[in-house]
């Protein structure tokens, strides 16, 4: 799992297979043979001790004792992504002292999309979202595994802060408008609750910028929104500590939470004092293979995990969190995994073309609601799959997405002959060719098309379930064929918090003075990343950052 920039820009083959089948559904805390004295030689080096075979999380290391210097503030904030900059905007404004700590350079910033329901850009585009309503279709999307009165503070409360948001970035010049990404569609909130969708997303910064704004520097537009927060925040005196890694909570679970000792840029340990509490605001496991293994391991068949660089998001706040005697969250991860890839034009993100495997065969729903796509691919016979469409794709288009065709049809016959000249797509006058060049079966192959489109021509899709309205005749030479990606963006999962995003023992009682935020937040979001309310991820960040931080500033909790 690594960062690749050029493939982000570029597009890549999905036929790469990642790091293979992995049939847990939980997680041991012992492994076994050499890797377990492994594991246990890297424990006892570091100074713990346990059982052969403990995770990094399952023994506490020494605690540092070597501290060179103390801080005293209100509010200390680990990590300067969107929910940690979000709660020092909050906490500052509201008059508390702040410290963000952050292990990189600077601020982190990936992404477009940011969630919530009903915020001025919402009202001024005509649009109302019942916040009742999507809490049922994303609770039931978890299968019930996820606090719901967490999501229902998303979805009640976004709006309010999400115009707080729009204020300071209006007075920077930076326009928030409807989200520009792919995955927010225009027509779909009135689909069944399996593929409904609402119009949630926003975007800070103009549709002329598009998703990455410098390639070079890999600078997103969501740059301009964590920016704007934290320069808010330092103007109202919060103070941003960057090359600064956070080692150990101050405190324990009992006796609650006081601070967080960093390693600083010169090598010094240091102690900053939290009067209030202190904040995670640490990220996602994508960057850590070990919690992958042990509670996301479809993430690990993925072709590449794009948005981070070696050594972010590893996961650390979860770590700092169960060292102090908290629990991790207890609805599973949720692995965000997209089927993106910049240079295929009309492809699996966007469009329910047929997907047909290795062997031939059809093997999942098409509707482009991300995790029905990429979940199925990354569970079929060699990690491959393949999306099918034919010549007569611009009418099919149209009638699968009547809102936004021009803008997709917009150069795609260049765009095509381009990926099939390259060779990141296919191109053949038959069936057979197009089996051949594929290396697949040609006559299950066949006979998977005929099935298809006998399903087309009924309007009923008994197989898989494919609404009338997706579903596209694959009858029309010359026919196509692309891979379909699976893109790691996040994989959230983070410590057990309560209603209050306070974080909780595995006995439910909250940890005085510690709280969770962005994806070390655990139980928002349960089994698979759900795209019902494009932006979510971001949206919940920023919402609880600012909620939260907010709250300590003023002595209270988010939902008392």
């Amino acid at each position: 799992m690594e960062l690749n920039r050029r493939d982000f820009l570029k597009g890549f083959a999905a036929s790469a297979v990642a790091a293979g089948a992995i049939g847990m559904t939980g997680c041991s805390p012992a492994v076994s043979g050499s890797n377990a004295e492994g594991k246990q030689r890297a424990l006892q080096e570091e100074g713990r001790t346990g059982a052969t075979g403990a995770h990094s999380w399952d023994v506490a290391p020494r605690a540092i004792d070597d501290i060179a210097d103390v801080k005293d503030y209100d509010i200390v904030i680990v990590g300067a992504g969107p929910s940690g900059c979000a709660a020092a905007e909050a906490a500052a404004s509201a008059g508390a002292t702040v410290a963000v700590i952050e292990q990189a350079a600077g601020y982190t910033a990936h992404g477009a999309d940011n969630g919530a329901i009903n915020s001025k850009v919402h009202r001024d585009a005509g649009i109302d979202i019942d916040p009742s309503e999507a809490t049922r279709i994303l609770f039931n999307f978890s299968q019930g595994t996820v606090n719901r009165d967490l999501v229902y503070t998303w979805a009640s409360r976004s709006g309010e802060v999400f115009d707080h948001f729009i204020e300071l970035c209006a007075a920077r010049d930076i326009p928030a408008i409807l989200a520009i990404s792919d995955t927010s569609k225009t027509d779909w909130d009135a689909l069944p609750d399996q593929f409904r969708e609402f119009r949630t997303g926003v975007t800070f910064g103009s549709e002329e910028e598009g998703v990455v704004i410098d390639a070079e520097s890999f600078t997103f537009v969501e740059s301009h929104i964590v920016e704007t927060l934290l320069d808010e925040a330092t103007s109202k005196g919060a103070e941003a500590f960057f090359n600064t890694h956070a080692e150990q909570l101050v405190g324990d679970a009992q006796s609650g939470i006081t601070g967080v000792v960093v390693t600083t840029e010169d090598g010094n340990h240091v102690q900053f004092n939290a009067s209030k509490g202190v904040i995670l605001a640490t990220g996602d496991i994508s960057g850590n293979e070990e919690m992958l293994a042990c509670w996301a391991p479809i993430a690990l068949r993925a072709d590449v995990c794009q948005y981070f660089p070696e050594g972010g998001n590893k996961g650390e706040g979860i770590l700092m969190g169960v060292w102090a005697g908290a629990a991790v969250s207890k609805s599973p991860a949720a692995p965000m995994v997209h089927p993106i890839a910049s240079t295929l034009p009309l492809s699996a993100l966007s469009m329910s073309w047929l997907a047909v495997n290795n062997q031939g065969k059809r093997y999942c729903c098409e509707v482009p609601y991300e995790p029905y796509i990429t979940n199925a691919r990354m569970n079929q016979p060699g990690n491959v799959g393949y999306s099918i469409f034919d010549g007569a794709y611009e009418q099919k288009v149209r009638a699968q997405e009547p809102d936004t065709a021009d803008k997709m049809l917009a150069g795609a016959a260049e765009r095509i002959a381009e990926g099939v000249e390259s060779g990141e797509m296919w191109q053949a006058d038959t069936l057979d060719e197009l089996a051949a060049q594929l290396g697949i079966p040609a006559d299950a192959f066949k006979a998977t098309v005929e099935r298809y489109n006998e399903l087309c021509a009924s309007g009923t899709d008994v197989d898989f379930g494919v609404p009338e309205r997706f579903l596209a005749l694959v009858d029309t030479p010359p026919f196509y064929a692309q891979p379909v990606p699976a893109v790691t963006l996040t994989v959230p999962f983070g410590l057990h918090v309560d209603r209050n995003s306070q974080v909780c023992t595995d006995r439910d009682e909250p940890i005085a003075g510690l709280f969770a935020v962005g994806n070390v937040q655990g139980d928002f979001f349960g089994m698979s990343y759900p795209v019902t309310c494009p932006g979510i991820s971001h949206g919940r960040a920023l919402t609880f950052g600012h909620l939260v931080g907010n709250a300590l500033a003023n002595d209270t909790l988010i939902n008392e």
